[in-house]
Formats: C-alpha cells, sequence, structure tokens
C-alpha cells in the first residue's frame, strides 16, 4: 500500500512532475554503468520479445517516459501515453511522429474496451497511487488474445544489494556513481516508489481476464532485480 496520499489527480500530478523534473529516467537506458546499461537493455530486450508485436498491431505503452522502449517497437500502430508533459515532449522528439502520444492518468485511460493487441507498463506500477487500478484498465482495453506485459522492480532485493556494495566499498566502482553525476536515492521507496513489489504481490495484483503465461527475472532468474511478466488476455466474461 502507498505510504503517500494524494487528495486528487491534481495533486498527483503535481508530485510526480517535480520528480520527474528532480531525476531524469533516461539514465536508466544510458547510464555510465555498464553494469545498469546492461541490466536495463537487458529487460528492454525481454520486453520486446514478450510483447511480440506483429506488423500492423495496435500498440500502446502505458507510462512511456521518453519513448526509449516505444521507439523500439517494429512495424505496428505506436502509442504512448504519459502524464508528464515533459516526457511527452522528450518522447516526441524521440519518435518524430513515428507513433501517437496521448497525456492521460494510467488508472483511468481514454481509451475504450479492447482496443489494443499489444499493451505493456514497464517500471511505472510502482511509481502510481493505485497499481491496482492500472492493471484493471489494462485488462479492460487489451483485445480478446491480446498481450499485456508488466515490468516492476524488485525493490527489497535491489535495496539488499546496494547495502552491500556500499558496505564493501564498491558501490560507486560497480554503479558509477561519481560526484556531480545524476545520483538516486539510497532507496527509491523512500521517496520517488509509493509500493514495493516481489514477485508474489505483483501477481495477486494482476486481475481476473489476464492469464500470467511467463515470469522472467533479470537479470537472471537467480538474481531477478526486475520482474518481467507477461499475461494474455482470456475470453470476457459476460
Amino acid at each position: 500500500m502507498s505510504a503517500r496520499a494524494f487528495r486528487d489527480l491534481r495533486e498527483f500530478k503535481s508530485w510526480n512532475d517535480a520528480m520527474v523534473e528532480k531525476y531524469d529516467v533516461e539514465q536508466f537506458h544510458d547510464h555510465p554503468s555498464p553494469l545498469i546499461r546492461y541490466i536495463e537493455r537487458k529487460r528492454v530486450r525481454r520486453i520486446l520479445a514478450l510483447l511480440a508485436a506483429c506488423p500492423g498491431d495496435r500498440v500502446l505503452e502505458i507510462g512511456c517516459g521518453a519513448g526509449n522502449i516505444l521507439a523500439q517497437i517494429p512495424n505496428a500502430r505506436r502509442c504512448g501515453l504519459d502524464l508528464a508533459e515533459s516526457l511527452l515532449a522528450k518522447a516526441a522528439r524521440r519518435l518524430v511522429k513515428r507513433g501517437t502520444l496521448v497525456q492521460g492518468d494510467a488508472e483511468h485511460l481514454p481509451f475504450r474496451d479492447r482496443a489494443w493487441e499489444r499493451v505493456y507498463c514497464s517500471e511505472v506500477l510502482e511509481h502510481i497511487p493505485s497499481p491496482g487500478s492500472a492493471l484493471a484498465e489494462m485488462r479492460r482495453i487489451v483485445a480478446d488474445g491480446g498481450v499485456a506485459v508488466v515490468s516492476v522492480p524488485n525493490e527489497r532485493l535491489i535495496n539488499t544489494l546496494k547495502a552491500m556494495l556500499r558496505a564493501s566499498g564498491l558501490y560507486r566502482v560497480l554503479l558509477g556513481a561519481r560526484s556531480g553525476n545524476y545520483q538516486m536515492p539510497e532507496r527509491m521507496d523512500d521517496e520517488w516508489h509509493l509500493h514495493v513489489f516481489d514477485l508474489a504481490g505483483l501477481l495477486a495484483l494482476i486481475p481476473k481476464g489476464l492469464r500470467v503465461t511467463r515470469v522472467e527475472g533479470i537479470p537472471f532468474g537467480w538474481l531477478p532485480l526486475r520482474y518481467v511478466v507477461r499475461c494474455e488476455s482470456d475470453t470476457r466474461e459476460p
């Protein structure tokens, strides 16, 4: 459950805009640390592989950020949704009109039922007040037989490894943390992450109508710093 309460969407957006301004989300895709770049690129490759978008598929990214992943979706009708104007502006520059961008809230998607063959949400659920509501919206808009992919950080394991690296003196060496560079807080759940997920907690939120068909730990199954979960849409209940 979120430790922070927001009175309304306006208050949440103001807080989210401040976090977006403070933390450059693109750093995860072009980080100074080769280790972090390796983990993030592997995560993105697995998202794309599990999404398996076909030519002509309608593909939606919920929380598209600066469009780093959306720009890599091949031969599909791409659409990205985000709440922050600054991120949508970055995504527009990256996509160069090779997709549609919409400002909106993940918990109240402005799309009709069953509108998208492929839907994905990458490292977003931990940032929003109600992840369950966002997942229910994903279930609503994905077409029958469609695919939904979700990626979240395994926060407890990440925090444990960060603490071990700091204690050993290897944190700056392995994670590329240098004076003057972009710095993340010691624990993301102290500030920008409203929720902490483990695999069981994430799977418990998957709504009826979405059937989990694949779970992958990134970078490795035995070291799941991130989870990527693929779901298929079952036949809709009346």
